[in-house]
């Protein structure tokens, strides 16, 4: 496939980094460090929904990719195929 990425997609990217954020969040609740829990949520809260909407973006893109190279395929099977009309 032409269009192929090493390493991780940006979708794959964005969310490895806010699992990371709950992770930590996670493990300074079981350390007990307040101070780090309460940093760790205002963190999830604000980058949650940039993820979020990053995510969606992305797969809204690829619907749209993917339907122009449909559009594409049925232009070339059109012109490499005219209907006879003799039916």
């Amino acid at each position: 496939m032409a269009n192929e990425q090493k390493g991780p997609t940006p979708v794959e990217s964005a969310e490895r980094l806010l699992a990371e954020l709950k992770q930590r969040a996670e493990a300074a609740h079981k350390n007990n460090d307040a101070f780090t829990f309460r940093l760790m949520q205002e963190l999830i809260k604000v980058t949650s929904p940039i993820v979020t909407r990053a995510v969606n973006r992305y797969h809204r893109e690829e619907r749209t990719r993917i339907n122009q190279l449909g559009q594409e395929l049925r232009g070339q099977t059109r012109t490499a195929s005219p209907r006879n009309s003799e039916g």
